[in-house]
């Protein structure tokens, strides 16, 4: 089971459909890449969200004020990293959550930079980009979540000092808080289930691990086994009884408890398996 939101597998799966894979090949790891896979498009696929990173990096450090010869630094010191060099062409999650992190970090210090020019244009338009990033980078990877850490605190502190401001009326006060809720909550927020949606809108076939979803979920899945047979419970049903909130299933093997009672074990078990059927 993979415990990370959908956007980078999302993106990944879409380079291997761009480079005609078909799906056949399961990446598991020390194993050859068979002629039919393209590894070296799927790998340039996710190359391109690091070379993103030395552009980010350079507007970062102008948006704060840095002088051109120290951006320009940042951005060759990115370029030339070991680690972000290697990490980028594997065909990994990594990559997407480094750029959509780096995106956050520069929307961030655009708001920054528009702070003395409340409600205008461009003030807006750093907010909502940064909302939209926020969504992504934790979209990605659920390490993303210290991006978004990040500008939490940044807008605590600008809240904090707000009021503070005696000449700030309360109005305006209020509205500071509504546009931060509706571009850094509610947008992220959107992002986040729109992925979702995208994901569960392009899962139609069943396999071992949609054990881990819901009953209704997997019986709606072309080739569950849980299609195949009525939702009412009848003479000679096979049966699977899953744990409130998807724990696990009831599973029973040969193996006997070797103190106590001495019978056949039933325990809860998490993961697909024959003997998690009952009949």
């Amino acid at each position: 089971m993979d415990v990370h939101p959908p956007a980078a597998k999302m993106l990944v799966a879409l380079s291997e459909v761009l480079a005609g894979h078909n799906g056949t090949f399961e990446f598991k790891g020390g194993e050859e890449y068979p002629a039919y896979v393209n590894y070296v498009f799927m790998r340039g696929f996710n190359a391109m969200f690091g070379i993103a990173l030395a552009p980010l990096a350079y507007l970062t450090c102008r948006l704060l004020r840095l002088p051109p010869a120290f951006a320009a630094m940042a951005a060759l010191f990115v370029t030339f990293d070991n680690a972000i060099t290697v990490i980028s062409r594997f065909i990994l999650l990594d990559a997407p959550l480094l750029a959509f992190t780096a995106l956050a970090l520069a929307m961030l210090a655009g708001f920054y930079r528009q702070h003395a020019r409340p409600f205008s244009s461009s003030w807006w338009q750093w907010l909502f980009g940064m909302g939209v990033a926020l969504g992504l980078v934790a979209s990605a990877k659920w390490v993303g979540l210290f991006a978004v850490a990040l500008a939490g605190a940044y807008t605590i502190y600008e809240l904090w000092e707000m009021f503070c401001e005696p000449r700030l009326q309360l109005g305006a006060y209020a509205k500071h808080w509504a546009a931060r809720m509706a571009a850094l909550i509610v947008v992220p927020v959107g992002i986040y289930m729109f992925w979702f949606w995208i994901h569960f809108a392009v899962l139609t076939n069943y396999d071992a691990s949609a054990a881990f979803m819901p009953m209704g979920f997997q019986a709606r899945l072309k080739g569950s086994p849980l299609a195949q047979q009525p939702y009412e419970v009848t003479t000679g049903s096979a049966i699977r009884l899953q744990a409130p909130g998807g724990a696990g299933y009831l599973h029973s093997h040969v193996h006997r408890y070797p103190a106590g009672s001495m019978r056949q074990q039933i325990t809860g078990y998490g993961y697909a398996d024959g003997n998690n059927v009952w009949g």
